[in-house]
């Protein structure tokens, strides 16, 4: 298994959001340092919930205090970018970190993004789909010409830089309805996993990917899963229930907030309307953090490993990534995380 982080980027009450961009750099060095695979941040936009609104330009700042982590945006709402644009933006971080770029994108859910950007939520999926056609195209090595309903160029272009990973970096989508993983799954892509459904709903899920994939013909050697989970591991059990409890409270202040607006249209977002999905977030019925543990890895080294291996052999992950940094956390313990993590729990899955 490959285990990288996930960051939150969310500041502390009355702190400033530069601190908290700072705090996050210094994550990803630390990150690095205690040999994690990579490192995933998020895109938002029009709320304190992620303070992120760019991954690229982010990657760009981290790929040079870095030497051997991969990124990968966790995720890039690929309908809010010009999809050439996009590409070329790829391609360039892709060259300048030295092939360490992972392409993570998706739909995204936030109504209020996709109104402030004044693009048309009701149609994200065929948007979603035409654009990542035409970023693929951009990456190969012969010039193109496209029709589309939302991008179209009719004499052919050539888009330069050529990313160093060839055919192009590896391409992760995120997705939560059972018609997307399947499209993710027989697309060949990877599929990224959030870190708030339960666990009955993860493994329905990574089935449907899978069985998209045995029925495309491809084989399961090349099934690829990652899976988010909220993590708070220390020495002490109660330690890490205590922390995590503190944390989450906040986190899911701030996940209310982000959401409150109008919720997203379409029938292909239905399950964001799913007294499962409230539940599983702290919506619906108020905050439950014994709900909320069942599902994270708040625990002991322990402890974590019986809850990774479950989540391999049972669930059926391939790759596992920590979320830290929710509610401001501080990277000193951030650091104990990782370092519990690399040196007691991790080692016993080499």
């Amino acid at each position: 298994m490959k285990f990288g982080i996930t960051y939150f980027a969310q500041s502390q009450e009355n702190e400033t959001i530069a601190a908290a961009f700072h705090r996050s750099i210094e994550s990803c060095v630390s990150a690095e340092q205690f040999g994690f695979s990579h490192f995933m941040i998020g895109e938002q936009h029009f709320t304190p919930y992620l303070l992120n609104p760019d991954c690229l330009q982010y990657f760009s700042y981290l790929s040079a205090k870095t030497k051997k982590i991969r990124f990968c945006p966790g995720i890039s709402v690929l309908p809010h970018h010009h999809p050439i644009q996009f590409a070329e933006r790829v391609a360039m971080l892709d060259i300048m970190s030295e092939g360490r770029i992972d392409i993570g994108i998706g739909r995204g859910y936030q109504r209020r993004a996709y109104d402030g950007l004044n693009i048309n939520m009701e149609d994200s999926a065929e948007r979603f789909d035409e654009y990542l056609q035409v970023v693929k195209q951009a990456f190969s090595p012969d010039p193109f010409s496209f029709t589309g309903t939302y991008y179209s160029n009719v004499e052919p272009i050539a888009v330069y830089p050529k990313p160093t990973q060839q055919p192009h970096p590896p391409i992760w989508v995120a997705g939560v309805s059972f018609h997307s993983l399947e499209k993710i799954g027989r697309q060949d892509h990877g599929f990224l996993k959030n870190p708030l459904d339960n666990l009955d709903v993860c493994k329905g899920q990574v089935e449907t990917y899978k069985a998209a994939r045995r029925a495309a013909g491809l084989p399961q050697s090349g099934d690829r899963i990652r899976m988010d989970r909220m993590t708070v591991v220390l020495d002490e059990t109660s330690e890490a229930r205590e922390t995590a409890d503190q944390l989450m409270r906040r986190f899911q202040s701030l996940f209310s907030g982000a959401v409150a607006y109008k919720p997203p249209p379409g029938k292909s977002y239905e399950h964001y309307g799913s007294e499962q999905y409230r539940k599983d977030r702290n919506i619906s019925g108020g905050y439950d953090f014994e709900h909320q543990e069942s599902f994270s890895i708040f625990c002991d080294p322990k402890a974590a490993i019986e809850r990774i291996t479950y989540l391999r052999d049972v669930v059926g992950i391939t790759e596992l990534s920590f979320a830290v940094g929710m509610a401001g956390m501080s990277l000193d313990l951030q650091r104990r995380i990782m370092r519990t993590l690399a040196e007691k729990v991790i080692p016993h899955f080499s």
